[in-house]
Formats: C-alpha cells, sequence, structure tokens
C-alpha cells in the first residue's frame, strides 16, 4: 500500500471512530509551553544576557547621560505579568505592567517571536528558581533621560514600539529561508537595524551584507565562538562575546538558514 493511501485510511479509520467527550476544561486549557526550549530561545535573543544569569537582575549600563538602567530580577517581576498573555503583550507591544516605557527592551525585535516562542518562554520564566539578589542596586534614570521619554522626543522610544500591523506568527516557519528571516529578525536586528542594514556609524556593527564573505563553515564558527572572518574577536568584542554567550545555543540548522537568508539578501 502507497504511503499516501496509508494516510487516507488512517484518515478514515479515525473518522469513524466514535467521538470522545472531551471536558470543558480541556477544550479551554492552553497549551502547555516548554520550559527547556524558552531556556534557548531566552538565551538567544538575549533575556538572560541582559538580566543576568537565572534571571537574576543586573545593571544593564550606567553613565551620566542615562543614569543606572537595571535589568529587573525576573524571578520577582513575573508577578508582575501573571499569566502568558501579560508577557505577550510585553513582548509583542511593549506593553508593561503599568505603562512605562520598557527601556532597553528591544520590542521592534521582539514583536516578530512566534506566539511557541512566547508560549516556550512563559514556561522558562515560570520555572526559573526564585532568587533574592540583594545586591542589586535600583536603576535611576538621569532627569535628562526622564524628561526625553516623558515628552517623547528620545530617538530610542521608536524601538520600544511594535510596528503598527505586524502580526506574530504562530510558530518559527520551517521552510529554510523564511526560518533565516524570522531568527534575523528575532535574533539580529537588535544590533544591526531593523532592516539588517547597520546604523551607518563608525564602530557600530556593520550591515549584515557581511555574512556573504563567510563561507559556511566561517559563518558556523563565527555564531559558535565568536571568531570573526580575519580569525580573533571582532573589533569591538561585541559581537564575539555576544555570539559565544547567546548563538551558542542556536542548532546547527537555525545557523545554517540563517547564513543562506542572509546571502540571499
Amino acid at each position: 500500500m502507497s504511503q499516501l493511501r496509508c494516510r487516507l485510511f488512517a484518515i478514515g479509520l479515525l473518522a469513524a471512530l466514535p467521538a470522545t467527550p472531551m471536558a470543558a476544561d480541556q477544550a479551554t486549557a492552553p497549551v502547555a509551553g516548554d520550559a527547556r526550549e524558552g531556556a534557548r530561545v531566552a538565551r538567544r535573543v538575549g533575556c538572560d544576557g541582559c538580566h543576568g544569569a537565572g534571571g537574576s537582575g543586573k545593571v544593564f549600563m550606567e553613565d551620566t547621560q542615562q543614569g543606572r538602567i537595571v535589568a529587573p530580577n525576573l524571578t520577582q517581576r513575573r508577578t508582575l505579568y501573571p499569566d502568558r498573555a501579560s508577557l505577550a503583550a510585553l513582548l509583542h507591544e511593549g506593553r508593561t505592567h503599568d505603562g512605562h516605557a520598557p527601556w532597553g527592551m528591544p520590542i521592534q525585535s521582539f514583536q516578530h517571536l512566534s506566539q511557541r516562542e512566547v508560549r516556550d518562554l512563559d514556561a522558562w520564566l515560570r520555572a526559573l528558581p526564585a532568587v533574592e539578589n540583594t545586591a542589586l542596586p535600583p536603576g535611576q534614570w538621569s532627569a535628562e533621560l526622564t524628561k526625553l521619554i516623558s515628552d517623547g522626543t528620545h530617538p530610542w522610544l521608536a524601538d520600544l514600539k511594535p510596528t503598527p500591523g505586524n502580526t506574530p506568527p504562530q510558530a518559527p516557519p520551517i521552510e529554510p529561508l523564511a526560518l533565516g528571516r524570522h531568527l534575523a529578525l528575532t535574533t539580529c536586528s537588535e544590533c544591526h537595524g531593523w532592516d539588517l542594514d547597520g546604523f551607518g556609524d563608525p564602530g557600530a556593527p556593520p550591515p549584515l551584507a557581511i555574512a556573504k564573505a563567510y563561507t559556511d563553515e566561517q559563518f558556523a564558527r563565527l555564531m559558535r565562538t565568536g571568531e570573526v572572518l580575519s580569525g580573533g574577536k571582532s573589533a569591538s568584542g561585541l559581537m564575539s562575546g555576544v555570539a559565544a554567550y547567546r548563538f551558542n545555543a542556536m542548532t546547527d540548522a537555525e545557523i545554517q538558514a540563517l547564513k543562506d537568508y542572509l546571502d540571499s539578501r
């Protein structure tokens, strides 16, 4: 019997079986997320890079211009986002629990996360062991930063909002080029620009057309170890550090899909 006939036979057999009543709570219960896969996604998109190991929180940046920007302790802040819908609203729309600007969160990247990835991130977040981290200092925005955010003139504010009309996919694409684009938007655009063409400033991350100069093997090494084409670390050290910590969580197939997409642009 051919595979097609086997499948048709199986479908017909299942259709002939009497329906089993489904309890109301089973019919409406949300699909459970995968905490282990959520940890992998969190590593790839930088959740525990900014919020520290185990989501315990850390000082994200501190300078005279912006003040002290603290990525909070996720094991404490998760109570403010008690369900998946509230977490999805934060990641996809930049809607915080009290309406404050999610400063430092690349919503322009996170808006592309699929519903399944958010589901897995939610499972990861709920499964994190509680951490006290009493050494974490409070955040302290500078007066200038507070003013620019309040009056809506800070140039980074656009990064904290989704693109109007954006609809996140239900799951990451399967087709390699589509998967590569999804990975580029959710993983690379934070540093290399929302159009992946860089920001044009000296010393800034370059346009991702640079990936075409790498062979598949060299690109995989870059993504796993941070070693650039010329050998050693990137000029600023940023890509090398991020790759070795975050992108090492990507599978071989994901890295190849990303390379194929960047080569196709």
